[in-house]
């Protein structure tokens, strides 16, 4: 299981939320070049970039700033917030991310998927599922849908999507550990998809129970951030 840690990006800063919540950020670091850098001294080799003004303003607002790490660290960057068109999908891979999570956009017509598979290839793309009580949510977090978790899967595994980014909302920013029983099932139901899970990571405990369910890899945001969960510690898992 690779770990990855999060940069989550809001008005230039480093910041997490609570629960998705855009009223509540904590703010850690005016500089996240800085904190891309810390990472790749300690030897982490992917990062997970998240644009909150994107995803909150429907368009990538942090471009500039993905541009900026790809361009002057060797970290493979996974990044996310507001791509809500095919256009978009291409700015982000030319602006230096390896892969684009894609979620808002992705459910917005049972035809999309397959179509974007087909134009930019599944290895470039992962399927960000973020669920509140089972139910996919979107624009943020900040609406819920009405397509379960379960479905979702099935749909995109159907038209060929490997990749999936999938977070417990009902955890995420609060510390308070993951929950491999959200995860367990969903690697256990489709084995074949490349599962991320992230929410509640807290202690490198935290992430050997979520390798015990066997997900593809494991974010962690706020962890490092707090300092109960370091970089060295990541690398180790990574380096096993």
């Amino acid at each position: 299981m690779i770990v990855i840690p999060a940069i989550d990006i809001m008005d230039g800063k480093c910041v997490r939320l609570l629960k998705g919540r855009f009223d509540s950020p904590t703010s850690y670091s005016k500089d996240p070049m800085a904190m891309a850098r810390a990472f790749e001294d300690e030897g982490i080799t992917n990062l997970h970039l998240v644009d909150l003004d994107g995803a909150r303003e429907g368009k990538p607002s942090n471009l500039a700033t993905l541009r900026d790490i790809a361009g002057k660290t060797s970290l493979k960057i996974d990044f996310g917030g507001g791509v809500r068109s095919p256009e978009l999908i291409e700015r982000v891979l030319e602006s230096g991310a390896d892969k684009v999570n894609l979620g808002t956009f992705l459910f917005s017509s049972p035809q999309l998927p397959g179509e974007l598979a087909e134009r930019f290839g599944t290895e470039k793309l992962i399927a960000a599922i973020d669920i509140d009580n089972g139910m996919v949510s979107l624009r943020g977090w900040q609406e819920r849908s009405v397509i379960p978790a379960e479905k979702a899967f099935e749909d995109l595994l159907k038209q060929g999507w490997k990749y999936f980014s999938v977070t417990d909302i009902s955890r995420d920013g609060t510390m308070q550990g993951a929950d491999p029983e959200f995860y367990r099932p969903l690697a256990e139901s489709f084995p074949e998809a490349k599962i991320t899970g992230g929410g509640g990571v807290a202690t490198v405990e935290d992430l050997i129970k979520l390798k015990s369910c066997g997900l593809y890899a494991a974010i962690t945001g706020k962890a490092v951030f707090e300092g109960t969960l370091s970089l060295k510690d990541i690398a180790a898992i990574n380096n096993k």
